[in-house]
């Protein structure tokens, strides 16, 4: 509480404000049972999503290690299965095209997803070499994810690039015999100027479109993507008022777990408006897989 009215009263987030009350509002509500019911009853159907912060998306890393550490938890769990449509669809893929393999992951955080697929194809003893880069300029998430990376244990080369170009991907390529991670701090934007077309076998996000709060940025993403790829999947939430009740239990004891929770949720577009051509929704955790 103290940090976001820190922020309330920083020139810097002037623009942020809207958000910022939200979130004060929210951290107020979650002082009790009762008053958080009584904010998700009357005020968080008024919220305005796009305007919206949750808050890892302000620069507290405390905020970041909580949200993303507890992500992952939820994230390794078989039930619900939070990752698990979009892990193996890329599982499906690599073993489709049985072949040398670059695969990227934009917005990576910590890299569960990627964490599963590798682990899946340990054990199948996967014999092509592959490259997964995590493009994502945090460097507090990229901590996290090379904690996330070393339950692989050394049957996974692990490498921290801070901008990854073309020559030093070749490089790293030429020496791959198994699976290497790069870890990157690109900025996901500026990728189609830094790689040729259909340079990535795939790319792939996950839980990461809803953060980008214009949609001129999502529609570059897409762009970028298409452009970059030769292959795309999109991993992320529809806004379901129903899953706000489980989530809300099973976050409440989490209260920066609980706010990306429900914040996302709001943030998300409802399932009306993903009338993509090749779509997947899941009811049992609220997501849906967009193929590209």
């Amino acid at each position: 509480m103290e940090k976001l009215r820190e922020f309330k009263n920083d020139s810097r987030y002037s623009g942020r404000l809207y958000a910022i009350e939200e979130n004060i509002q929210f951290a107020e509500a979650m002082k009790s049972l009762p008053r958080y019911v009584w904010w998700l009853l009357t005020r968080a159907s008024k919220i305005d999503g796009s305007r919206l912060l949750e808050l890892t998306d302000f620069p507290v890393e405390e905020w970041d290690v909580r949200m993303h550490k507890r992500l992952i938890e939820m994230e390794r769990k078989d039930r619900p299965g939070l990752v698990k449509p979009l892990a193996d669809k890329v599982i499906q893929s690599i073993l489709k095209e049985n072949r040398p393999l670059i695969l990227a992951n934009l917005g990576a955080g910590g890299m569960e997803v990627d964490r599963q697929v590798i682990s899946q194809l340990l054990e199948k003893k996967y014999g092509k070499p592959i490259i997964f880069i995590g493009v994502d300029k945090s460097p507090i998430t990229n901590k996290i994810a090379k904690e996330n990376l070393n339950f692989l244990g050394k049957a996974v080369e692990i490498v921290d690039v801070e901008n990854l170009t073309k020559n030093r991907l070749e490089e790293i390529a030429k020496t791959n015999r198994g699976i290497t991670v790069i870890l990157c701090k690109n900025d996901i934007f500026n990728l189609g100027a830094e790689f040729p077309p259909k340079y990535f076998d795939l790319v792939y996000n996950s839980l990461f479109k809803h953060h980008l709060t214009e949609e001129s940025d999502k529609d570059k993403l897409d762009k970028i993507i298409k452009e970059i790829s030769k292959k795309s999947l999109e991993y992320d939430g529809y806004r379901s008022w129903f899953h706000m009740i489980p989530q809300s239990i099973v976050a409440w004891n989490n209260p920066v777990f609980l706010n990306g929770t429900i914040f996302s949720m709001l943030r998300y577009s409802g399932k009306i408006n993903l009338n993509f051509s090749k779509v997947s929704f899941f009811k049992n955790t609220g997501h849906y897989l967009r193929e590209i």
